[in-house]
Parts: structure tokens; sequence; C-alpha cells
């Protein structure tokens, strides 16, 4: 039984097979780890794709003469995607309709950060980073999306917990747990301990409503 997209666990627990040899595979954009502690699920944290898994998705969307005739165009694609699959079929999916536009026009396209997000658009929702993004937004609670959008103005690659205590104006405790929603609920990754970080799609969204928020 595949449950898609929960919620939570408490959308998902009543679905639960119950027979021996039945077998349930949830997917969600929260860090269901209730399920592990309650149900012996076992949790599997899916990561951003590499370099070369990201260049094996375009070259199956786009054709191996086509990237291997833009390698730089087709290395800068890779990382303004920032190893996100959904980014990277959408640009695979634009480059396959227009057969005759050049890799290095779509490269174009996502150097433009105002312009990054629209250029990860292909109309429909389910297409929409900016919208995916948002599914696990808007699922945040106020104090932790406010956290979010502050986040979206910190220049650096990585912030430490006392930095974005102060950046917050929240104290160290309170933010912590903030964090932890926000790692929770995969906007946010610490990779290292005390160290959060996200990738530069996520930073664009997050500036992107401090910015309408402030407005």
């Amino acid at each position: 039984m595949v449950l898609d997209n929960a919620r939570d666990a408490e959308q998902v627990r009543p679905l639960l097979p119950g027979a021996p040899g039945c077998l349930a595979l949830v997917t969600s954009r929260r860090l269901l780890t209730s399920l592990a502690v309650a149900e012996g699920a076992h949790l599997l944290t899916v990561g951003l794709l590499s370099s070369h898994q990201a260049q094996d998705l375009l070259t199956g969307r786009l054709g191996a003469y086509r990237v291997n005739a833009e390698r730089t165009a087709v290395a800068e694609i890779v990382g303004r995607c920032a190893g996100l699959p959904l980014a990277l079929a959408i640009v695979g999916a634009r480059g396959a309709a227009r057969p005759r536009l050049p890799l290095a026009a779509l490269a174009e396209e996502l150097r433009r950060a105002d312009n990054r997000l629209n250029a990860l658009d292909v109309g429909e929702t389910t297409s929409q980073v900016r919208t995916v993004f948002s599914w696990s937004y808007d699922a945040l609670s106020p104090e932790a999306a406010r956290l979010f959008r502050l986040l979206g103005l910190h220049p650096g690659p990585d912030a430490a917990l006392p930095a974005i205590a102060a950046l917050a104006g929240t104290p160290i405790t309170r933010t912590a747990a903030l964090l932890t929603e926000l790692v929770d609920g995969h906007l946010l990754t610490e990779d290292t301990p005390g160290r959060y970080a996200f990738h530069d799609l996520l930073r664009i969204y997050a500036a992107g409503l401090y910015a309408h928020w402030c407005n």
C-alpha cells in the first residue's frame, strides 16, 4: 500500500495494514518520527540529487547528444536547480518541448535570481516549484513561518543557532524548537550540529515571502 504526501502521522495511522506480510510505503514532506516510535516504521530521508544523478536525469529527458553538446550550460542548470528533482524535471520538460532552444538560454533564465522560480513553472500546480514549496510552508506554525521568511535575508550558506536567534529576536531555546520544526518540514537541513542551511531555491522562495510580507 502506498500512502502518498501524508500531512502527518495521524492522517495515515488509521490506514496502516495490520495483517502480517502487508507493507505500507508512506511519503511525506514532514519527518514522521512518531510512526517510527509507535509503529516501528523505518524512516528514510530522500536527499537532493548529486551532480552526476542530475546530469543523468537531464540526459534521460533531453538525450545524450544535446547534453554533451552543451556541457557548460548543463553544469550551470544542474547547479541552479540545486539538485532538486522537480526543478530538474521541469527544465528537462521545457527543453524537450523546444528542441531547437539552446540549453544555454535555459541556463540564462535560471541565472537571474529574481526570475528563477518563474523559470521553474510549467503551468500546472503540481509542476510549479513555488507551489510545491508552499505546501510545506503553509503547514508551519506562524512563528516557524516567520523565522523561515527571515532566514531568506541571511547571506551565508548556513547559520549557527545563536545567529539565527539574534536575527529572529527570540530566545535560544525557542529558536531551537522552531528550527526543529523547519527541519522536520524539510525546509532546512542540519548537516552539521547547530548549523542550519537550505538550498538556493528555498532561499529565493523565503526571500520572496519576506518581501511580499513586508509589502
